[in-house]
């Protein structure tokens, strides 16, 4: 029974796979950042109750999973098999956006059984797009989501399902469908920083900066093919550089690619922003990362990335205290306020067309993810002279920085933090129940993706006629015996429970003499004779027993 004042519509079981939840790996990536810091705020914030854990393999041991994320909840485990089962917690959480296997599944139980959520992160990749336009050939229901974190990828996945659909009407001479799940918008969620007076001495002091030097900072992964190119970054902080008396810093907080990357970060700025001294750190370390932010004085992202769908660093930035200058550019354009917590500098991409080229070599796969994303990331426009102008402002002016890094922290508090993204979360499968109760008791179907192997390959055996099938064992054989003999053979046995159900079919057989089962029996309940048949059509390719139409 439910805890006073808990809704139990209000929970659901994780997809927890120990891979993608892995934020401890050495190229951390912004999916395993975001899936273990959901994780980590769901048990923290979420309404009091056990946590539902659907495992992606049978090996999910509680103890390890506690060790990483410790908690004191109840933790209730539904493996595979037991599918059924998360009709109890009455949604599933799927952290990423490839919900039509998932649908497909519950076919099998039926389709109002569950609702299904799913979560938007890097959508420019092949496979993120596919699982888009899956959902329209997925059993997907008005009861499902697929969270989108900013109103861009929403936009996005509305134009390939509409894209899609209408390819499907052509295919099958019908009109379009529409979109048969909800995309609500809900950000991602940050841990508020504790920074303390002291962070920030300790950082400037260890990297010489004076009280006078402004440090910009940049954050994240250092990628030219993943997340920003150095490009527009150093043009803007050189041109910043030579509009004002201030003394400009750039504190590169993150971790290389690659040392070609290193490489080619390096030669950029000092190209481009040569009287810009360069700090960089590694900032997978907490204490590293916190100590970046406090240092900080300006926090820079010229984000010209497809793969960038939100931006956690702008937000972790203004919950620290730092005024933006970002690219308008997807998430970016809904969590920093233009000219209320920071600056946002316009960007411009080629008209349509002129990138078919780039799709059609990804396609063919020529060019890989990775290099699609470069080429298309060159190809975007960046006002580094707009950043350039906002950095110089920025430095000059000590009392906008403060006026400006007070209303995103307030902002990034009030929007971002866990708290209320977690009850945005509830509040959505709240309302998923209510769509699913609405719906009323839906009948379980055979997924058409998963269809019974004994109907799709009926035409491979001789065709039968009749009303039904009679059993009986073979003569001149010891049943009994023989079924001992088999089944202790190499390789003659590999669903274990046979043995055990042939055995009682025998029993069966030494009583009555022979087993008739109508075709309507079998069509009616199927599962009833399941163990029966499968059983008696195994003893029948051992020879052990005959089964013959009547």
């Amino acid at each position: 029974m439910a805890a006073k004042g808990i809704d139990p519509m209000s929970r659901a079981a994780i997809l927890y796979d120990s891979r993608g939840f892995d934020a401890g790996r050495e190229r951390l990536t912004g999916l395993a950042m975001a899936s273990a810091g959901f994780l980590r705020a769901y048990l923290d914030h979420a309404q009091p109750g056990p946590l539902w854990l659907h495992p992606t393999d049978e090996s999910t041991d509680t103890d390890a999973f506690r060790s990483r994320f410790p908690t004191e909840r109840t933790i209730e485990v539904v493996h595979r098999l037991e599918t059924r089962r998360l009709a109890e917690p009455g949604t599933l959480f799927v952290p990423g956006p490839v919900l039509a296997p998932f649908a497909w599944r519950r076919r099998a139980i039926g389709d109002a059984a569950y609702s299904l959520t799913g979560v938007t992160h890097t959508m420019s990749s092949a496979r993120a797009l596919d699982a888009v336009r899956d959902l329209l050939v997925a059993p997907t229901r008005p009861w499902d989501a697929l969270i989108c974190a900013s109103r861009a990828i929403r936009d996005l996945v509305e134009g390939v399902l509409d894209r899609h659909a209408e390819h499907l009407a052509e295919r099958t001479s019908s009109a379009p469908m529409g979109i048969p799940l909800q995309l609500p918008v809900i950000p991602l969620g940050i841990d508020l920083p504790e920074i303390q007076a002291e962070d920030r001495a300790r950082f400037r002091a260890e990297h010489g900066l004076s009280d006078d030097t402004v440090a910009v900072l940049y954050l994240g992964r250092l990628s030219a093919h993943a997340k920003a190119h150095p490009l527009p970054m150093f043009r803007a902080l050189g041109r910043a550089a030579s509009r004002t008396q201030k003394s400009i810093v750039a504190v590169l907080a993150g971790w290389y690619h690659d040392d070609e990357t290193r490489i080619a970060f390096e030669a950029t700025a000092v190209a481009l922003a040569p009287t810009v001294r360069v700090i960089a750190v590694d900032a997978r370390p907490p204490a590293v990362k916190r100590g970046a932010l406090a240092g900080a004085d300006v926090f820079l992202s010229l984000s010209d990335n497809l793969q960038e769908s939100f931006g956690l660093t702008p937000v972790e930035a203004m919950a620290a205290g730092l005024p933006c200058v970002v690219t308008d550019w997807d998430g970016y354009r809904d969590t920093v306020l233009d000219g209320e917590t920071g600056f946002r500098v316009s960007t411009a991409l080629p008209p349509a067309g002129i990138g078919a080229d780039l799709a059609w070599r990804r396609l063919l796969g020529v060019d890989d993810e990775s290099v699609f994303h470069a080429l298309t990331s060159e190809a975007v426009a960046v006002d580094t002279e707009a950043a350039a102008e906002a950095l110089a402002r920025l430095a000059d002016d000590p009392a906008l920085r403060r006026r400006m890094g007070a209303a995103g922290q307030a902002r990034a508090r009030a929007t971002y933090a866990w708290p209320g993204v977690i009850a945005a979360y509830e509040t959505l499968w709240i309302e998923l129940a209510e769509r699913r109760a609405a719906a009323g008791r839906s009948i379980a179907a055979e997924p058409s993706r998963a269809p019974d192997p004994f109907a799709t390959f009926a035409g491979f055996a001789t065709p039968v006629s009749g009303r039904g099938l009679r059993i009986q064992t073979t003569g001149g054989l010891d049943a009994m015996v023989e079924l001992a003999r088999v089944a202790a053979l190499p390789k003659a046995v590999i669903d274990p429970r046979l043995p055990t159900d042939a055995a009682a079919l025998l029993e069966r057989l030494a009583l009555q003499g022979s087993l008739t089962l109508s075709g309507d029996q079998i069509s009616a309940q199927p599962g009833t004779y399941r163990a029966l048949l499968r059983a008696a059509f195994w003893l029948a390719h051992a020879g052990i027993v005959q089964i013959r139409s009547y």
